[in-house]
């Protein structure tokens, strides 16, 4: 058995958290792909595993509250059963509340959690593992991140939002709309993407027209494919894309997507519940 249950974060910390997760596996051995993404915080309550990234690194999932960072591409995961966790989605405004690090370090990289967050990440865990119930969880996880939204000025909402919307505005938004958006020069701009979202605003509008082609084909949407033709060089380039970063090629999103891709996709149901670049990828 294999199951992923999504639940909304609550509507005042949902610019921080973009869906939670949770996540069991009953089988004693499972591998599959999980498409390029935001950081994740996950509390993993039994079994353990890896992580193995596109560059051919391998990191270890045990017990406990560990971190998983941006990723630049689809990564291969093992896991080792029975398997329960909890996960929450770190947007970058979430990411610049919990912790002072720049993203871009923990780029495709799977970390203890309180290496970035301190020690206080593993009283939460323990807070979490107690719980009576997922629903349990979740309100221990929202109370937190509305005390680390006290870290927070207007300033860095701001500036989250306007690249949030930059990204959503285009299937392939250019840089100098972003640019025009703001009244930080290309080379802050820059700064402030790597530091929050882990990498230069160029890649992030290239990542999210791949992830929003594999959701369309995944779900046979073809109003949105067509407007995604002109989005890529050829067909060739469109399946190199969605290979790089869903992890799996435009035929088989079409007659066979993997196990969990399959699962993930059903967060499409929080539309309206969770950020349009969330619900959409």
């Amino acid at each position: 058995m294999v199951s992923l249950r999504y639940i909304a974060p609550a509507e005042d910390v949902r610019d921080l958290v973009s869906v939670y997760y949770y996540f069991e596996i009953e089988r004693a051995e499972f591998s599959d792909y999980e498409r390029a993404a935001i950081a994740q915080v996950r509390f993993v309550f039994e079994g353990d595993g890896a992580v193995e990234y596109n560059d051919g690194r391998r990191c270890d999932v045990s017990n406990g509250a560990i971190l998983c960072g941006p990723t630049t591409s689809a990564s291969q995961f093992h896991v080792n059963g029975p398997f329960r966790m909890l996960g929450a989605g770190l947007l970058p405004a979430g990411w610049a509340a919990a912790t002072n690090k720049h993203a871009s370090d923990y780029v495709d990289r799977t970390v203890p959690a309180a290496e970035v967050f301190g020690e206080i990440i593993n009283e939460r865990f323990t807070d979490a593992k107690g719980a009576r119930s997922v629903e349990e969880m979740v309100s221990f996880s929202n109370a937190a991140f509305r005390r680390l939204k006290q870290n927070l000025t207007p300033k860095n909402f701001e500036f989250t939002d306007m690249m949030d919307e930059w990204l959503a505005s285009e299937i392939s938004p250019p840089v100098q709309g972003l640019v025009e958006r703001s009244e930080l020069s290309s080379r802050q701009i820059l700064r402030l993407t790597n530091k929050l979202y882990g990498m230069p605003p160029k890649f992030l509008a290239r990542k999210y027209r791949a992830l929003r082609a594999a959701r369309a084909l995944a779900e046979s949407d073809q109003d949105e494919l067509d407007q995604l033709a002109d989005a890529f060089y050829d067909q060739s380039h469109m399946i190199r894309e969605i290979k790089h970063f869903a992890g799996t090629t435009p035929k088989k999103l079409r007659v066979e997507e993997g196990e969990v891709a399959s699962l993930i996709d059903k967060r499409a149901m929080l539309e309206g519940q969770i950020t349009p670049l969330t619900s959409k990828t």
